[in-house]
């Protein structure tokens, strides 16, 4: 039996899902996407404590091949999300929420050709409890912008080796590349597709194709402008991501132990609520799990591939991991849960959750509500506890340095340096949208020169505790003419001196 027709007779009757549940599926997304929009919003006082969210912006709107730490597609996302939507906190978590439910939609079609239409919803369901997709994803940024573009990788996979459509090729090459110019741990979902093509006998056929090889050039081709910025800048992102460990294999081992005890944590709330729904539906006779029901991720060609990039991910993880001495990051794991709620749901008996068909939902209902009433109470404890930038007012000082700015020149702010969050958030923040510097360094922003700035002028702002404005004077061949000292407030009434240097524009 071909691999299509193998494919057909196994979803025959499984991933043909109603009008009605394609509406059921809207109206899961609908509330996810207006719970982990308004939750970060009432919940947090800046972004993130990083600034990694402002920094994002900050490196898009240069509109580059790459950057020093990363290859440029969620840079680009979020400068192309705003161009659409105001440059607001809520509107960049609303790019969050829905970067995350476009994962949730495309593991639910993923779920579709293994399980039945009720109990993929219920997959999807599931992710309403897994911190990758949820808590964690509300800062966007490389980690996190992988989480649907591995699903949607996988999802063109099984669709490849259903039917062999060009169309389909062609899908999936311009994934994978976009996925590898997101970020470049993308490498360890790939590779588990090319070993599953290479191992397994049915799948191997795909190499006797023309199609698979279109896909291929599509794939490779689509890196080369990145390639060529790599050689360009003496391969930064590279070196910036071999600095990520010491080397030794006994860091590797630590920390790949670390890693995977992360991603079992995580996924122990789907478990849990699983469990729950089990005991709810009171079914006589059947155990929690039966593994008969994972047979088919060893019978068919699909539920091997699913396995195969599921699993190969995290054991190509853990491989490069004590080969490299990396310290494996718990989440670089945000988006390896794609499939996760399919297996567990498919190792659960038949009818074991079907007697009470409510019962997920209303858990579902009341995690949302809780989680809504819980936010005065989250947001006094995120203002007790000062972290990093957590408090600092960045969106104020990006006013204040606009202000003071046009004190001294009606020419509109092209540049700023000097601290990182703060010159990313004049970027973000303020409305003569700034390019800002990265590390206050040209080698690491090539798309500002020094004759721009000497043409434009510039600003360096700083904290005033922060020796870096006075070294970061020194970075830039102009004369910084005028400095100011402002002070903003913070949402608990806490006073924050910025102190500001300006290099004024050649025409005044």
């Amino acid at each position: 039996m071909s691999i299509a027709r193998e494919t057909r007779a196994h979803s025959a009757g499984i991933g043909q899902n109603t009008a009605g549940q394609w509406w059921q599926m809207l109206a899961l997304l609908a509330v996810f996407v207006v719970l982990w929009t308004v939750y970060p919003v009432m919940t947090r006082l800046n972004l993130d404590p990083y600034g990694d969210m402002l920094e994002n912006f900050a490196w898009g709107i240069g509109w580059q091949w790459g950057y020093f730490k990363h290859p440029p597609f969620f840079a680009w996302t979020t400068a192309a999300w705003f161009e659409v939507f105001p440059r607001a906190d809520w509107a960049y978590y609303l790019l969050s929420a829905v970067n995350a439910a476009l994962a949730v939609f495309l593991s639910w079609r993923i779920a579709l050709r293994f399980l039945d239409p009720w109990r993929s919803l219920l997959a999807a369901a599931l992710f309403f409890f897994l911190p990758p997709t949820t808590f964690l994803a509300t800062k966007f940024n490389a980690n996190s912008a992988l989480l649907p573009l591995w699903p949607l990788i996988v999802l063109f996979y099984l669709r490849f080796l259903e039917n062999r459509k060009l169309s389909d090729a062609l899908i999936l090459g311009v994934a994978a590349a976009i996925g590898m110019l997101t970020k470049y741990f993308t490498a360890v979902l790939l590779l588990p597709i090319v070993l599953h093509i290479l191992f397994d006998r049915e799948a191997r056929s795909l190499l006797r194709t023309p199609t698979t090889w279109i896909a291929a050039a599509i794939f490779l081709v689509a890196l080369v402008p990145h390639f060529g910025w790599l050689v360009e800048m003496d391969f930064l992102p590279i070196t910036y991501a071999a600095s990520q460990g010491d080397g030794h294999v006994l860091d590797g081992v630590t920390s790949g132990i670390r890693f995977l005890g992360a991603l079992i944590l995580y996924a122990l709330p789907m478990v849990l609520i699983l469990y729950i729904a089990f005991l709810r539906n009171r079914v006589g006779g059947k155990r929690f799990v039966d593994r008969s029901g994972l047979q088919l991720f060893r019978d068919t060609v699909a539920g091997r591939a699913l396995a195969w990039t599921t699993f190969g991910s995290i054991i190509v993880t853990l491989i490069i991991g004590i080969v490299l001495g990396t310290r494996l990051s718990s989440v670089w794991g945000l988006p390896m849960f794609f499939a996760v709620p399919i297996f567990l749901l498919a190792a659960i008996p038949g009818g074991a959750l079907e007697a009470r068909r409510d019962v997920i939902p209303v858990i579902v209902a009341i995690f949302c509500s809780a989680l809504i009433a819980a936010t005065p109470f989250v947001l006094y404890l995120g203002v007790s506890e000062e972290k990093h930038y957590s408090h600092v007012p960045v969106e104020a000082a990006a006013d204040a340095l606009e202000v003071a700015w046009s004190r001294h020149t009606n020419a509109p702010l092209m540049y700023v340096a000097g601290d990182k969050v703060l010159s990313s958030g004049a970027s973000f923040y303020g409305k003569s949208k700034p390019y800002s510097f990265i590390d206050n360094s040209f080698a690491k922003t090539p798309w500002i020169k020094p004759e721009d700035i000497a043409r434009h002028g510039m600003a360096i702002a700083c904290l005033a505790d922060q020796a870096v404005c006075e070294q970061s004077l020194e970075s830039f061949p102009v004369e910084f003419s005028e400095t100011e000292t402002v002070s903003v407030l913070d949402a608990t009434g806490k006073e924050w001196t910025v102190k500001l240097h300006f290099a004024l524009p050649e025409n005044g």
